[in-house]
């Protein structure tokens, strides 16, 4: 499948700041062990837009909630609410990597939608609502996937029971992968998957 290059990066939120749950950090909820956080969560206000981080193709947009809470937080239920997922290219090697976009109040894109740097695709749900899968805390759950895609919903976490579903390989950490690439013209000879 082609998918456009993409020559520069941006953040997702104007004011981004990891602020809550961190890359590959151990997260349990009402007593449930839910593995290592694939993303970085940013806690912002609700409604706040959220911007393509660069120029890209929509391969996944859906809703991943249960229509009822849950009992607490983290229990069955509790879920991605609206994901974006977009794909880019790098256009010094070619790899095609993965920006993944969660917790949103409204999806403004939906699959096979080209997007550009900068674009609005959605905004950060109200905590607590189906929208945001049933969590607490109004937040952005952003992460980079650089694994095959498959054409489903990408997992939040990953546990060791589960390692058919992803591999921890797949996955960087999000902030420093855009440090490293913000406003570049190219990624040089840099390989995301070397942490």
């Amino acid at each position: 499948m082609a998918y456009p290059f993409t020559p520069e990066l941006d953040f997702p939120l104007k004011n981004w700041q990891v602020n809550d749950t961190k890359f590959l950090q151990s997260q349990a909820y009402s007593g449930v062990n839910w593995g290592l956080h694939l993303g970085e969560d940013c806690n912002t206000k609700p409604s706040a837009p959220v911007k393509a981080i660069g120029r890209g193709k929509v391969v996944y947009s859906d809703l991943h909630a249960s229509k009822e809470p849950p009992q607490s937080e983290g229990k069955e239920g509790s879920n991605w609410g609206n994901i974006i997922i977009i794909a880019h290219k790098n256009p010094s090697t070619k790899k095609v990597f993965f920006s993944v976009y969660g917790h949103l109040g409204k999806r403004l894109l939906k699959k096979g939608d080209r997007v550009k740097k900068g674009q609005k695709i959605g905004e950060v749900a109200k905590g607590w609502s189906r929208e945001n899968g049933w969590w607490k805390k109004s937040h952005l759950h952003f992460a980079i996937y650089i694994g095959p895609w498959k054409g489903e919903v990408l997992p939040g976490a990953y546990r060791e029971e589960a390692k058919k579903r992803t591999k921890l390989e797949d996955w960087t950490a999000p902030t420093e992968f855009l440090l490293r690439h913000k406003g570049t013209e190219s990624y040089g000879e840099y390989d995301p998957r070397a942490r």
